[in-house]
């Protein structure tokens, strides 16, 4: 490196996806263990949206990643249920009526896991820098929760780093919207799945980093080319539509899509996104918790890192 020559900044970002998150997990264990020590250390700034969220808090206390991947397979169906996903006209009708006068599901067993894996910490206490997504569902705006990292800014410092959690993880009928505050906050899915462009407009606007120095690692949930199991039908109405996931999964599948053409055209080769195709016959959803997902998630993930060189990811990594 020559005398001038600044070293690169190296922003991870990670995507949302509920229980598909499990992907994401396995792939960061993956990683962690091919450089043998926490992750959150290679990089400057690490973004998550949803459960990407979760993983990026993880990342920032260096909560080793093999313990969120024993979290999705030991509570996802208590988070969740033991439901598979449903097939058929009937079974997708019921699985649609379990949030029409309410949420899915009660977030009790979530904030419980996050609890037990994170404590009492609040964003200060962060050992390495976070923008975390959500809307504020009081006011309709976007919000990133930031840890003080930027001179502009003290960031949400005092906030509990569950209850920041919780709140870029509020999907809508899937989870209640999390009071912080005064306000209610939602899923930042709604508006940034994958963090990309969030992170990369902290580091340039906020931080004061010029894009040429950026190397970004993004990470998916297994969802490129998503298709739903039933097929799809011109005159799909609600149930087709909201049942299963699929209006959510379609959206998660296009915003990475579009977020990851867009990085592409601005970082070019200092930009890598890892994801795995969605496949079409692995029982999967955002909400699906089984064994079955389990298992299909982390083979997925494992193929990913097998067919990713190491002289490739060192570079978004290091040595």
């Amino acid at each position: 490196m020559s005398g001038g020559e600044q070293p690169e900044f190296r922003i991870l970002s990670l995507a949302g996806g509920g229980y598909l998150g499990l992907y994401t997990a396995a792939v960061l264990a993956g990683i962690e263990a091919r450089i043998g020590e926490p992750l959150g250390r290679r990089y400057d700034l690490i973004a998550g949206t949803s459960v990407g969220g979760i993983l990026a808090i993880a990342l920032a206390y260096e909560v080793p990643m093999e313990r969120l991947v024993a979290l999705f397979r030991e509570r996802g169906e208590a988070v969740f249920s033991d439901r598979g996903l449903p097939r058929g006209a009937v079974s997708r009708l019921l699985d649609l009526t379990r949030s029409v006068l309410g949420p899915k599901y009660s977030g009790a067993a979530l904030r419980a896991a996050l609890a037990e894996l994170l404590g009492k910490r609040t964003l200060k206490q962060a050992k390495h820098n976070l923008v975390i997504p959500a809307i504020s569902v009081t006011h309709s705006h976007t919000k990133v929760f930031k840890t003080p990292h930027s001179p502009a800014s003290e960031g949400d410092q005092g906030l509990s780093a569950v209850d920041v959690a919780m709140a870029t993880c509020a999907a809508p009928a899937y989870f209640p919207s999390v009071q912080i505050g005064g306000e209610l906050y939602a899923d930042g899915g709604l508006f940034a799945v994958a963090p990309d462009q969030v992170a990369l407009h902290e580091a340039e606007h906020f931080m004061g980093v010029d894009p040429s120095r950026v190397a970004m690692l993004s990470i998916g949930t297994a969802t490129s080319g998503y298709q739903p199991p039933e097929g799809i039908d011109d005159e799909s109405g609600a149930v087709g539509w909201l049942s299963g996931g699929r209006l959510i999964l379609t959206l998660v599948s296009v915003q990475q899509q579009h977020v990851e053409a867009m990085m592409e055209d601005r970082l070019g080769e200092r930009y890598l996104r890892l994801d795995a195709a969605w496949p079409a016959d692995g029982g999967l959803g955002i909400d699906i918790a089984t064994p079955q997902a389990a298992q299909v998630l982390t083979e997925l993930a494992e193929k990913t890192l097998a067919k990713t060189p190491d002289r490739q990811l060192a570079r978004f990594v290091g040595d």
